[in-house]
């Protein structure tokens, strides 16, 4: 099934607070957006991380070493913690899109950040990505390697369903049941959910929560003095202007309105919100 509907995951506070932060968007290979920034200062070493149902593998580049991470999404907004005198690089996968080392599972990095052996991903990649000039150079080495991995692998009966469910969700803005999914694809309700948990790590029902309040997050990102939140509200699946204030301080742990004006402070004063 071709990709019809894509909610982008988005960490904001890693746009809004990290030092000299770049992103390229991508949509090849299974991968949101490639990222970078820096960290030099330790009281600017920690950002907050929401919910977004998808997995990150960053590159962590020091003098001496580099340090690899994979982390799948929080639960609820949480701190991001990273070390200091590092350049980072990062991939966002898109959900259900993950390639993980072997001996990993999706459900251990849920809410989790893993250090993995540098060459969990294949022998001299580590090195190439940090001997890389610019983060577009980083990006072109990792999609070489992961165009390499996928080659002639093939999709299972249980990822053909996943993608069916994920699809389904997007297109009904998280608002469709595990007893239509059930009856629509012909599945028992326990059977979809054990495998939906077993590809994202989380239940279908979380996955639908973090999809509206990923759209919502979008909308007023992008257009943050004139999105109504009643309206985008609705407009993203939750069911009134309540439902989305409850998923909004969890997950981004503020109000739609302060997150607004940080959005705004940040475009007027350095124009760094940016794709």
């Amino acid at each position: 099934m071709d990709e019809k509907k894509v909610v982008t995951p988005v960490q904001p506070y890693l746009r809004l607070d990290a030092e000299d932060y770049k992103e390229i968007l991508n949509k090849r290979m299974g991968i949101s957006s490639f990222y970078e920034f820096q960290v030099k200062d330790p009281a600017q070493s920690c950002f907050k991380a929401v919910p977004d149902g998808s997995t990150d593998l960053i590159f962590g580049i020091g003098e001496k070493n580099v340090k690899v991470l994979i982390g799948g999404t929080v639960l609820k907004a949480k701190n991001w913690d990273f070390d200091d005198g590092r350049y980072y690089f990062g991939a966002r996968f898109l959900p259900g899109k993950c390639v993980l080392p072997k001996d990993l599972s999706i459900q251990d990095i849920v809410n989790n950040d893993v250090e993995i052996d540098q060459n969990d991903y294949g022998a001299g990649l580590t090195d190439r990505i940090a001997e890389a000039e610019d983060v577009g150079q980083r990006a072109q080495i990792l999609m070489t390697y992961l165009s390499e991995h996928q080659k002639g692998s093939c999709r299972d009966g249980a990822h053909t369903l996943e993608e069916y469910m994920r699809q389904r969700i997007y297109a009904t803005k998280g608002n469709i049941t595990i007893g239509m999914l059930s009856r629509e694809t012909g599945y028992s309700e326990c059977y979809i959910r054990r495998i939906f948990k077993q590809i994202h790590g989380i239940s279908p029902k979380e996955f639908e929560r973090f999809i509206r309040f990923q759209a919502f997050l979008n909308e007023i990102t992008a257009a943050p003095g004139e999105t109504d939140n009643e309206e985008t509200a609705l407009n993203c699946g939750y069911y009134d202007q309540s439902h989305m204030l409850k998923d909004f301080r969890a997950f981004a742990g503020t109000t739609p309105e302060k997150y607004k004006k940080r959005i705004q402070k940040k475009e007027n004063s350095h124009g760094i919100i940016k794709n």
